[in-house]
């Protein structure tokens, strides 16, 4: 599926950088285009996987270049005075070729999360495809911690609103106690985790340029009918090595062959990765027999992409989760020495955490 990608704020203008990065690794691509745009000059500036021509400062006026340091009031306004100027940012860029949008954000920040809805709205009146949001939640503690999951709580209902789905991601779940996600080192593993879930997933329909072809190819169709289950969603990911069984024509380590594969083997490695990457640290944590709709993709060796394995792997998703509307394919990856599953989850029901931010909104609004 090939995408649109637009980082809002200094959290998603990062996210995005991300996803460029990962996705100039191997040899399939889903990114047709890249954009920043934040009221940080400096953010914008430490940016390089993005075109120094896709990136676009504005509220300087209010911000004069510095951010809005989380006040939702001030980032309201610039962008809504700016959103015609914002808006040609995106739409100056090649996207005919384009199956999606992403709107990626820090749902605490200032910045970000209040353009997101309004910059979907007007991408709406002239664009036909889905525009997905990718948000982040913080990891904030001490004084700034109620401002914080306020701000997120509040975010919330608007993105969710003005996307076809959220995909989630919570910065507390993927850190340890004694970690500050605002540490530049932290914060880049964060969004490399994240990018490499959302670019192989996007990736999985694509073609790597070989005549390899998966028995059962994961198009843009089937990602945008999982995600039309609307509202939340939350990506599982597991990958396990492999080794390829090899034996030498003479005995004598030379001339090495690689030698057939036991089906249960590939069973088994298939059946681990998969449980792993459901039952295992989701991007935000659900209640998974909540959700409306489920896509899981099996990357591997073609060899290791066994039929039957990826056939009872779907199967048991739908046990799992108790979804009717579970839809799966492979993607094969001839030069990797592991198996990878990526799995989406959409339309949640149940979600803890965002209801956790919900009740910080109601809180603070009462003060």
């Amino acid at each position: 599926m090939q995408l649109l990608a637009c980082g809002l704020g200094g959290a998603g203008s990062r996210i995005v950088e991300a996803m460029a990065t990962a996705d100039n690794t191997g040899d399939r691509s889903c990114l047709h285009a890249t954009l920043a745009i934040d009221t940080d000059k400096q953010t914008l500036d430490e940016l390089t996987a993005i075109p120094e021509a896709n990136r676009t400062l504005y509220g300087a006026h209010e911000a004069t270049g510095r951010g809005f340091d989380g006040n939702r009031t001030l980032g309201e306004k610039a962008a809504a005075d700016e959103l015609t100027e914002i808006y040609r940012a995106v739409d100056s860029l090649p996207t005919t070729q384009a199956d999606g949008i992403i709107l990626a954000t820090g749902l605490a920040g200032g910045s970000g999360a209040t353009l997101l809805p309004q910059l979907a709205e007007k991408l709406r009146t002239v664009y036909a495809i889905p525009i997905y949001g990718v948000g982040v939640l913080p990891a904030a503690t001490g004084d700034d911690e109620p401002r914080q999951q306020a701000n997120a709580g509040h975010a919330l209902e608007a993105v969710v609103d003005a996307t076809d789905s959220l995909v989630v991601f919570d910065n507390a779940l993927w850190t340890k106690p004694s970690e500050d996600d605002t540490d530049p080192a932290i914060r880049s593993e964060l969004n490399e985790t994240l990018a490499t879930r959302l670019v192989d997933l996007f990736k999985s329909g694509e073609s790597n340029g070989t005549n390899l072809v998966a028995e059962s190819v994961v198009d843009a169709s089937e990602l945008i009918n999982t995600f039309e289950a609307g509202g939340v969603a939350t990506l599982g990911y597991a990958s396990q090595q492999i080794q390829r069984p090899t034996s030498s024509r003479f005995g004598l380590g030379l001339f090495m062959q690689e030698e057939p594969l036991e089906e249960t083997t590939i069973i088994k490695a298939i059946e681990t990765t998969v449980r792993r990457a459901v039952r295992g640290k989701l991007t935000v944590d659900i209640d998974r027999s909540s959700v409306e709709r489920g896509l899981l993709v099996t990357a591997g060796p073609p060899e290791w992409l066994n039929r039957r394995a990826i056939a009872d792997a779907r199967s048991w998703l739908a046990q799992e989760t108790g979804s009717v509307e579970i839809r799966g394919g492979d993607m094969p990856t001839p030069e990797v020495d592991e198996v990878v599953a990526v799995v989406l989850l959409s339309g949640v029901g149940s979600c803890e955490r965002l209801e956790e931010l919900r009740s910080a909104a109601r809180e603070n609004d009462k003060k």
